[in-house]
């Protein structure tokens, strides 16, 4: 993105349907509001808790660059009412040593008593759409929703 060009908002949103194979009808209002910059998203249903947790991109701006910089997750017990404050950062810079930038496009699979989480990244410092290395994390289950204050 050229400096001055104004940023693209970006948010989730529910789309509904009775029929796999008919129509879908798309919810009039997003998920989260558009200044949480999310996009590209997994789900993953906790039973212990009955919680729904919710993987996706996270896109920073760096000198004007638009990236995906982090993997957060959200939770609610409701899929129809999701709060911004209800996160936490999964994968960011700070917990990922191989890829310092670009960390996002997460995947969630059970994997026995274990979440694993599948991410693309870019080693070293380039900052590009190509040329991308997926990576794995692994979250033990039953996942719970974080205590006190999250970020």
């Amino acid at each position: 993105m050229d400096p001055g060009t104004r940023r693209i908002k970006r948010t989730l949103g529910i789309a509904r349907t009775r029929n796999l194979d008919g129509t879908w009808t798309i919810d009039r209002r997003p998920i989260l509001p558009l200044e949480e910059q999310i996009e590209n998203t997994s789900l993953y249903y906790e039973p212990a808790n009955k919680t729904w947790f919710l993987f996706t991109n996270h896109v920073g701006l760096r000198k004007q660059y638009e990236y995906t910089d982090a993997v957060w997750v959200y939770w609610t017990s409701n899929l129809n009412r999701w709060r911004a404050r209800d996160k936490a950062i999964v994968l960011d810079s700070s917990n990922c040593k191989w890829s310092q930038n670009i960390i996002g496009l997460p995947s969630v699979v059970k994997c026995g008593d274990r979440l694993a989480i599948f991410y693309d990244g870019q080693a070293g410092d380039e900052m590009s759409h190509m040329r991308r290395d997926v990576g794995a994390a692994f979250l033990k289950l039953p996942l719970s929703v974080p205590r006190g204050r999250v970020k």
